[in-house]
């Protein structure tokens, strides 16, 4: 599948959500040119002045006007300043689509392994794959997936207050039957009712059939590590994971 070569953009924040004390969610509309084609798992590359850079994965499905993104500030680095004082109303320069963490079109089954804001290019991928948002267009349309694989995704996040999009997420659980979620957090309270520990565990503990599978991992090094040697133990081959490192 040919992806698209990337172009330069002036858009407009016109939504700016604050999820959880550190991640805002960002809604983004094109001014010039209007019409941008990416496809789930890409990324844009943000102009913060004019030696710096700042990358954040697509989360929403494709949209020729607009897309979404999801900022953590945890860092409070360059990047994390430079949305923390954007508001609505207020333009960005950025560089798009580029990447290639991109759904591969065979019949294995897709294995998503998130932790933190590694959850950004799976949303994208769900939403795109479940028709949650507004249907694409016919071009769009044409380089979404179209196969009847099945999708899993592993969320690993530390404490209940860095829990964002679990109602959305258990939602479409509901409604489609190819799509299953499980998260779990890494220190949570007393008062947690779910699943707890890294989420790598649970990865091996549920899925039997790890050769038929075909594994996306997003998110922190450590996690992306661990998950690569585990699946590596157990005789999956190096191309059928792919990555996308986060920090």
């Amino acid at each position: 599948m040919e992806l698209s070569k990337p172009q330069q953009y002036t858009a407009i924040v016109i939504k700016k959500t604050q999820l959880t004390k550190t991640v805002f969610h960002f809604v983004i509309q094109n001014e010039h040119p209007k019409e941008l084609l990416f496809q789930p798992g890409q990324y844009a590359t943000f102009i913060i002045d004019e030696k710096t850079r700042r990358q954040y994965s697509f989360c929403s499905a494709p949209d020729q006007s607009s897309f979404e993104i999801v900022v953590d500030t945890t860092p409070m680095g360059v990047g994390s300043k430079y949305f923390l004082e954007k508001n609505v109303g207020e333009k960005v320069e950025y560089l798009a689509p580029i990447g290639n963490f991109t759904l591969s079109q065979n019949p294995l089954k897709k294995v998503f392994v998130a932790t933190g804001a590694g959850i950004a290019p799976f949303r994208s991928m769900i939403l795109d794959r479940t028709n949650k948002t507004n249907p694409p267009s016919p071009r769009l349309r044409r380089a979404s997936m179209t196969n009847t694989t099945d999708i899993v995704l592993y969320w690993g996040l530390r404490y209940e207050d860095d829990v964002y999009w679990d109602q959305e997420l258990r939602n479409i659980v509901g409604q489609y039957t190819g799509f299953q979620y499980f998260l779990s957090l890494s220190k949570p309270s007393q008062n947690w009712h779910g699943l707890t520990g890294h989420i790598t565990e649970y990865v091996l503990k549920n899925e039997k059939n790890l050769q038929n599978c075909e594994f996306y991992l997003c998110g922190n090094s450590a996690m992306i590590t661990e998950m690569e040697s585990k699946l590596s133990a157990q005789n999956v081959n190096n191309e059928q994971i792919k990555k996308d490192l986060f920090y």
